[in-house]
């Protein structure tokens, strides 16, 4: 798993840089090309849209390979809320679930006194203030289009519920892809270009058969891009990097998850997973 820790620079002063922590369980231990190399354990980078400084750190015993399903959620939550947590007690000021299954999220909220923020909160809340009704374009198992997906879809479903946003969702359409498919760092051009096609080829089925006016993409930057020049009067929104931004509006606004509706643990544990 790769933690990307974000630290805002905009409206603040320089002596008093936030942090904000960022899960991303679908990156690590992942094949690569044949020659690429393995990736440093942390890297660091600034994202210009946002002006934040964003840490990436690998979780050395995160016990999946990728989150498609609620088996991978729920073994992949156990070391998001123990990370989130040190990220806490190491000073930073939030936490993003980088997932669109977001792992953890609610034992995130139980155990942390700063903001938590996933991928499916984030941009479903965007996505829901744009148009009357959103689809949702992303990696599931088990086939393509609309009834496909298997693998995930239950668990969508009920993240979209938990958010109670059940009355502005139009469809869940799948990419019969693992979500390693969709990093565009990870990926060939070509791979890309044929990602492209299965995405637009998605979304104009949700606009004309299904009543979206707003779509939410699993894609990165190429894809979203590419879709946005080819339905100009959809919104795309993209599922990850409304994260970021959703989490530096909280703290800044002073905003937390509420305690009465997520309250904290009567014991807290710190544990590794550990192979055998």
């Amino acid at each position: 798993m790769t933690i990307v820790i974000n630290t805002i620079a905009r409206f603040f002063p320089v002596s008093f840089m936030r942090k904000i922590r960022i899960f991303s369980p679908e990156t690590i231990d992942i094949p690569r090309r044949p020659g690429s190399p393995e990736p440093a354990r942390e890297t660091t980078e600034v994202s210009e849209s946002v002006q934040v400084e964003v840490l990436h750190r690998m979780a050395p015993d995160m016990p999946v390979r990728m989150v498609e399903g609620d088996y991978e959620a729920d073994l992949a939550g156990v070391v998001n809320a123990r990370m989130a947590l040190e990220a806490q007690q190491e000073g930073f000021d939030a936490v993003t679930i980088y997932c669109y299954n977001e792992p953890g999220a609610n034992a995130t909220k139980e155990v942390c006194d700063i903001p938590v923020v996933s991928s499916p909160a984030a941009s479903m809340a965007i996505a829901s203030i744009l148009g009357n009704k959103f689809s949702i374009i992303i990696a599931l198992g088990g086939g393509k289009g609309k009834e496909a997906g298997g693998m995930g879809r239950t668990a969508l479903l009920d993240i979209v519920k938990h958010y109670g946003l059940e009355q502005k969702l139009a469809s869940i359409r799948a990419i019969d892809l693992p979500p390693p498919a969709f990093n565009e760092s990870l990926v060939s051009e070509h791979d890309i270009e044929q990602l492209r096609n299965a995405v637009l080829n998605e979304a104009v089925a949700a606009v004309k058969d299904d009543g979206a006016d707003v779509i939410i993409s699993y894609g990165g930057a190429k894809v979203n891009e590419y879709i946005q020049k080819k339905l100009p009067d959809v919104p795309i929104v993209d599922s990850h990097g409304c994260t970021v931004i959703m989490a530096e509006v909280l703290v800044r606004l002073g905003l937390r998850h509420s305690k009465k509706a997520y309250p904290k643990p009567r014991e807290l544990f710190k544990y590794y997973l550990r192979n055998k």
